[in-house]
């Protein structure tokens, strides 16, 4: 097996907790502690990718998480009380289909694992920043000079959103508009 790095307290703290929020969010009859608990797992992730140096990953997937908490929210405000309609056998059913499924994505990433690692992509990116960019800070480079038409549709996706948000927010119907 690959020498793997070690893992920290922190890193399995976060782990716990997102096992936690997963099993709340299955066990729960609740909507509302369901969204609460998939927002905690959103957050989880957002530490891991603090975790191994990726915080603007991290600050987008928080905004983002956020947001969809608050639409969630919203949403949820305007449903009708939960029924449950699936018989026990259909439960069982979509069980054993999740599990399997998520099985099979396990044993995925545990095979790339044993893939040998490309860096012609991230050698091209160290060589060149200096040089096509005029930059010392490789991953700003990279996301201002070499991909900044996605980093700027990605700020324009994150403004819409939040926008979005807001105008749900600011809504106000009158009584005959309401369905």
């Amino acid at each position: 097996m690959k020498n793997l790095t070690p893992l920290t307290i922190y890193e399995v703290a976060v782990v716990i907790i997102l096992l936690g929020a997963l099993v709340i969010v299955i066990a729960t009859p609740s909507r509302l502690t369901s969204v609460v608990a998939m927002s905690v797992i959103g957050y989880c992730i957002c530490l891991m990718y603090v975790f191994y140096s990726a915080p603007d990953l991290a600050m987008t997937q928080f905004t983002i998480d956020t947001l969809s908490t608050v639409l969630f929210v919203l949403v949820l405000y305007k449903l009708p009380s939960f029924l449950n309609l699936a018989s026990a056998r259909e439960r069982y059913r979509d069980s054993v289909v999740a599990l399997g499924f998520g099985a099979i994505l396990s044993i995925i990433a545990l095979k790339v694992l044993y893939e040998p690692i490309q860096t012609q992509t991230s050698d091209f990116y160290g060589e060149n920043a200096y040089i096509l960019a005029k930059g010392k800070n490789v991953v700003n480079l990279i996301l201002a000079d070499f991909r900044g038409i996605d980093t700027m549709f990605e700020t324009v996706v994150l403004g819409i959103a939040a926008l979005g948000v807001y105008s749900l927010l600011k809504l106000r119907l009158k009584s005959s508009e309401k369905e």
